[in-house]
């Protein structure tokens, strides 16, 4: 059976059409299903709720979404034979035939138990909530005709189970391809790691984007760092994975290949919850290793892997603290290798990972012997120092990460002066 209206709190939507563009089809497996086939107004189709069921946000700035809008405003009558229309899952709905009416009840949005809403479409029915928006203005200059003249192919389905919803989103999202990690997000496995972002660092948290085309709360402007930039700087610095004093294995997938971090990461869950105390810094530390390599004397902009920034640059992620000021942008291929190799320096005791020494401490009386020893490895193995290009071949290079882990390690073994 569909779940009941009584077993949730509902928002209920009743769409006003006419019986004979509307109908119920039956499912043909499953008698709890069942389907809405029609095609309804535009301005009914708005009256409908986005809900959770939709993988990813629309992005009412790209392509896709200014073609919707060339269809509205000169060819209204042919929207629904050129336009894919919209899915939508909803747990019970009526048609009422007397009164000509649709009614669909939905949980409210904070019962995450239940998936519901816009499975796929949700460029359309954002685009048209956008047009009803202009055509109910003051100024409406022909946009109401246009409105009015545009209807939509909607298929509704009823009773589907949580697994379904993802499995049906998942499969009629297609006119771009779905991101790995925006369906990771979906399906709750990225929830854990979202959940210490949030904990860990709030701010920086807005600005990474878990799901395509997701938006700053405040700034409303698309996030600046996807998941998969969070995972790659963690995976720097996991001991659980790539134990510290383990001078055979190091993290060289995180320069190499950003979607292998999201395998290592859905292969490997709890060992990144495990970073919860040193998260921010793990995520920050590509940007403070930097800022402390661009500001040594032998740095300059005839190195390739160097390049001159305004001054004052401070990257995004160190939130404007102005100890951190860098001179250059260093190439990832330099700067993760380093990052990794600092390692060593974290404990992995009680299922937790954390700093054993003040890491910051550790790069002001170190940075520049270490980067003598990526210096080394440059001059000697580098055969063409002008071309850029050469970069994604050298931070791949597994020697490299093992020099500069090696060096760590000889650092940490030396006895300290008294």
């Amino acid at each position: 059976m569909a779940i009941s209206s009584q077993s949730v709190v509902t928002t209920q939507v009743v769409l006003h059409v006419s019986p004979q563009f509307i109908k119920r089809i039956p499912d043909p497996h499953d008698s709890r299903r069942w389907l809405y086939v029609g095609t309804i107004p535009a301005f009914e189709a708005i009256k409908l709720l986005r809900g959770n069921a939709n993988p990813r946000f629309a992005d009412l700035k790209g392509k896709v979404a200014d073609e919707i809008r060339g269809t509205i405003h000169a060819d209204p009558k042919e929207f629904h034979l050129r336009n894919r229309g919209l899915i939508l899952s909803t747990p019970t709905a009526n048609l009422d035939t007397d009164t000509k009416t649709l009614t669909l009840e939905n949980p409210t949005i904070e019962n995450e138990s239940v998936l519901w809403g816009i499975l796929d479409g949700g460029h359309t029915w954002d685009v048209l909530r956008e047009e009803s928006q202009i055509a109910a203005g003051d100024d409406p200059d022909g946009a109401l005709n246009s409105v009015n003249d545009t209807w939509v192919d909607v298929k509704i389905r009823v009773g589907l189970n949580r697994d379904e919803v993802i499995s049906a989103a998942a499969a009629n999202n297609t006119s771009t391809q779905l991101r790995p990690w925006t369906l990771a997000t979906y399906k709750g496995q990225l929830a854990p790691i979202q959940a210490l972002v949030q904990k860990a660092m709030p701010q920086l948290a807005k600005d990474i984007a878990f799901r395509e085309n997701e938006t700053n709360e405040n700034t409303g402007i698309e996030r600046y760092w996807d998941v998969l930039d969070l995972l790659q700087r963690l995976t720097l610095l996991n001991t659980d994975v790539f134990p510290g004093y383990d001078p055979s294995t190091h993290p060289v997938v995180a320069y190499a290949s950003k979607s292998k971090v999201l395998e290592l990461y859905l292969a490997n869950p709890k060992s990144y919850q495990a970073m919860g105390p040193i998260l921010k810094s793990a995520f920050q530390m590509p940007a403070i290793v930097e800022s402390k390599i661009s500001r040594l004397a032998k740095i300059n902009g005839n190195l390739a892997f160097a390049s001159k920034v305004k001054s004052g640059d401070v990257d995004r992620s160190l939130e404007a603290k102005t100890q951190h000021v860098r001179k250059y942008r260093i190439s990832d291929a330099v700067v993760f290798p380093m990052v990794a190799a600092l390692r060593p320096l974290i404990d992995n005791d009680g299922g937790t990972q954390s700093w054993a020494i003040d890491v910051e401490d550790f790069l002001d009386e170190h940075v520049e012997s270490l980067y003598q020893t990526f210096l080394a490895y440059y001059q000697r193995e580098v055969t063409d120092k002008t071309v850029k290009s050469s970069l994604s071949g050298m931070g791949k290079d597994m020697h490299l990460w093992r020099t500069l882990h090696a060096k760590v390690l000889a650092i940490l073994a030396k006895p300290k002066k008294k």
